[in-house]
């Protein structure tokens, strides 16, 4: 049996298993979805709003839609899925769950961009769960693919990408109320994720 994948080598997955479907909970139609293209990419977003870095070249796409194509992920603490990992939005203004955008080389698999955002944002590094569905935000303009992930470790802020976040855990009921407050969108995330948690475990 395949070993779940692992997020800290994102990109050998890219590289020597891209049609690969393993991943714990993970449906072969949550992964790839036909109104899901890369014909549609806009200019990439050069400087950091965190670090004040300049950052890789990173194209944002849109799906067949219009709808910008993101991902993202519901760090937990454990396996019991009672403890979130949040963090600081780069406006400063309140408390997200990591995620973003899904780069044109990912598009065919949008857990790989849920993983990246988790240790760019949150410094995050775990093995990858179930997939919780898809959102769809009509008033931003986006569809997001939410994953969870069991948080093995957190990286230190030497090694933490956007170290000047914040991150902090908190228990599910304690996420939502803060969340309702800066991303009430996120929210839907964490019911998700409780609706399917018995069906995750055992």
């Amino acid at each position: 049996m395949n070993k779940p994948y692992n997020s800290y080598n994102p990109l050998l997955f890219v590289l020597f298993n891209p049609q690969s479907q393993t991943m714990m909970g993970n449906p072969p139609q949550a992964i790839v979805t036909p109104h899901w293209n890369q014909t549609h990419i806009k200019p990439p977003k050069l400087l950091c709003k965190i670090t004040g870095k300049i950052k890789p070249f990173q194209a944002s796409i849109n799906d067949a839609d219009g709808f910008r194509m993101r991902a993202a992920c519901v760090c937990v603490r454990t396996v019991k899925e009672q403890e979130v990992l949040l963090v600081s939005s780069s406006g400063g203004r309140g408390w997200i769950i990591p995620g973003g955008k899904v780069e044109p080389r990912e598009a065919d698999n949008p857990s790989i961009s849920a993983i990246r955002e988790a240790r760019e944002e949150g410094g995050a590094v775990g093995q990858l769960g179930r997939y919780l569905g898809e959102f769809e935000n009509t008033e931003k303009g986006h569809r997001t693919r939410v994953f969870v992930m069991y948080v093995e470790s957190l990286e230190p802020e030497e090694l933490w990408e956007e170290s000047n976040r914040e991150r902090k855990w908190f228990t599910i009921r304690e996420a939502k109320e803060v969340l309702q407050k800066n991303k009430p969108f996120h929210v839907k995330y964490l019911e998700r994720m409780v609706q399917t948690k018995s069906n995750a475990v055992g």
